[in-house]
């Protein structure tokens, strides 16, 4: 059985901080997750905690990379 973790809404803000626009693109390019998904963290359903966790650091590297400013590939 998959480990489940539900995002905060702190959390969730932050990650839509994150996207330069939601869009499937933005949100694979950016967190590295489907629309699918991002549809169940913003209701507050559990979602795997390796795929939070990869788009914690996805978004990481994003910021990193220079955020917004940048187009995604």
């Amino acid at each position: 059985m998959p480990d489940l973790v539900t995002v905060t809404c702190e959390e969730f803000a932050d990650l839509r901080a994150s996207l330069p626009a939601i869009t499937d693109r933005y949100l694979f390019d950016v967190l590295g997750i489907s629309e699918t998904t991002w549809v169940k963290m913003r209701k507050g359903l559990p979602v795997k905690r390796i795929t939070l966790e990869r788009a914690l650091v996805k978004r990481e590297r994003w910021r990193a990379m220079g955020g917004a400013s940048r187009i995604a590939a």
